[in-house]
C-alpha cells in the first residue's frame, strides 16, 4: 500500500476497536482494485463523538463505518439518514458528500445477503425466533420482516427493549405478527416451531439470556449466531449435529463491508477478495 497526499481515508470509529477485522477486508479490496484508498480505525472515546464527526468533515475524510457503542447515538449528529437506518435507529456506516454526513445501515443487508448468496435460503412465510433485541436485532429483524417472513418472537430481558423493537418492526411491516417475550418464559414450543432462529446477542454459551433448548431443534431449520469466530459458536454445532442449516456471522460481516465499499467508492466490491481476506484474519488471529 502506498499513502500519498492523494490517499483516500476511510475508516472505524467505535471503541474498543484493537480486534476489529474491517481494515483487513477493506484494505485487502482496495489493493486488489488498486484503489489509492485506505482504511484505518479511529478510536473514539464516549462523550467525544459529536468532536469526532466535526473531525471527519474537517480532515476530508470519505466516510466512516460505527460500531458499539455509537450505532444509536450518531443518529441525530447526522445531515441525513437512509430510510432504513432510520426506520431501525441505528447507523454503522457514515459517507461524507459535500461535507454532509449521511448515514445508513448496512448490517441488515450483510444478513439478508449472506442468506440468500450463501445458502439461497428463502425468508418469505418463515417463522423467526430471535434472541437479543439491541442494535444488530434490529437490523436483522427488520430486513427479515420486509422479506416477507410471516412472524417474530424476540427473546430479551429488558421488555422495554423489546417493546421498542416489536414497534419498530410493526412500523417497517404492518401486517407481521410480532411478539416478545422474557427469557424466564417457557418458549419450548416456539424454539421447536421456529423457521429460523437467530442469537443477536453477544453470548456464545448456554446461560443467562442465552437459552436454548438444543433438543428441540430439528433438520429444518436454520439456526444463525451473529458472533463470529475461526470456529463455529456451541450453539452452531449443537444445532448442526441434529441436521439444521446453520450460519454464523461471517457473512454478515462479509456483506455489510462489501455494501459500505460500495457506498464509499461508487464501485462493485470484489466479495471473494474480501472474504479471503476475512478468513485470514481469523486464522492469524487463531495461531
Amino acid at each position: 500500500m502506498h499513502i500519498d497526499g492523494s490517499t483516500r481515508l476511510v475508516g472505524i470509529i467505535g471503541n474498543p476497536l484493537e480486534h476489529s477485522l474491517s481494515p483487513t477486508i477493506h484494505n485487502a479490496a482496495f489493493d486488489y482494485l488498486g484503489l489509492n484508498w485506505c482504511y484505518v480505525p479511529l478510536p473514539v472515546e464516549e462523550g467525544t463523538l459529536e468532536s469526532a464527526l466535526e473531525g471527519i468533515k474537517v480532515l476530508r475524510l470519505a466516510g466512516v463505518n460505527v460500531t458499539m457503542p455509537f450505532k444509536t447515538e450518531v443518529l441525530p449528529l447526522l445531515d441525513e439518514v437512509a430510510m432504513f437506518a432510520d426506520s431501525v435507529g441505528a447507523v454503522n456506516t457514515i459517507l461524507v458528500d459535500k461535507g454532509k454526513l449521511i448515514g445508513y445501515n448496512t448490517d441488515g443487508r450483510g444478513f439478508y445477503t449472506a442468506l440468500v448468496r450463501d445458502l439461497a435460503y428463502d425468508v418469505k412465510g418463515r417463522k423467526v425466533l430471535v434472541l437479543g433485541a439491541g442494535g444488530a436485532s434490529r437490523s436483522v429483524t427488520v430486513s427479515l420482516a420486509l422479506a416477507g417472513c410471516s412472524s417474530i418472537v424476540i427473546v430479551n430481558r429488558s421488555p422495554e427493549r423489546s417493546k421498542q423493537l416489536s414497534e419498530i418492526i410493526l412500523k417497517s411491516a404492518p401486517d407481521i405478527d410480532v411478539e416478545w417475550l422474557s427469557p424466564d418464559d417457557n418458549y419450548d414450543i416456539v424454539v421447536a416451531e421456529s423457521d429460523v432462529i437467530i442469537n443477536a446477542t453477544p453470548l456464545t454459551t448456554f446461560n443467562g439470556s442465552l437459552r436454548v433448548p438444543v433438543s428441540l431443534l430439528n433438520k429444518n431449520q436454520l439456526v444463525c449466531d451473529l458472533n463470529y469466530s475461526l470456529y463455529q459458536p456451541p450453539l452452531l454445532q449443537e444445532a448442526e449435529a441434529r441436521g439444521a442449516q446453520v450460519m454464523d456471522g461471517k457473512g454478515m460481516l462479509l456483506y455489510q463491508a462489501a455494501a459500505a465499499f460500495e457506498i464509499w467508492t461508487g464501485l462493485e466490491a470484489p466479495v471473494e477478495v474480501m472474504r479471503v481476506a476475512l478468513l485470514r484474519a481469523l486464522e492469524e488471529a487463531y495461531i
